[in-house]
């Protein structure tokens, strides 16, 4: 009976453990970015233009930005990576407000967004 008890204790304790998980802190910085943003983008060239814009992030690492385009993002090494056909972004990024501001900046442009 004793090794019985034994043996049932070691189970559940594997089930606990199992059950309990690890959470990838990849996929809680991504859960950040997944939802609508809408704000403004300011291209920085000869002659800086501001527009508003909106940014759709989806759990399946695709977006769409506004009516224009869409393609694939990514986070890797602290910085955000957006695919399109013909473009690749990478953009530094930064939260406020608890995750409902959102800062994106590469040498050339920068999104200002909200979360809606």
């Amino acid at each position: 009976m004793k090794k019985l008890l034994v043996l049932f204790g070691i189970i559940i304790l594997f089930v606990i453990v199992g059950l309990s998980g690890c959470t990838n802190p990849i996929d809680v910085e991504k859960n950040r970015f997944i939802g609508t943003w809408i704000g403004s983008v300011t291209i920085f060239s000869l002659n800086q233009t501001t527009e508003n814009m909106n940014i759709t992030f989806f759990s399946n690492g695709t977006y769409n930005e506004g009516p224009r385009k869409g393609g694939i993002w990514e986070i890797n090494d602290g910085q955000l990576f957006m695919n399109h056909t013909t473009l690749r972004s990478v953009l530094s990024y930064s939260f406020s407000n608890d995750d409902t501001l959102l800062i994106l900046n590469s040498t050339s442009i920068k999104y200002v967004l909200t979360k809606q």
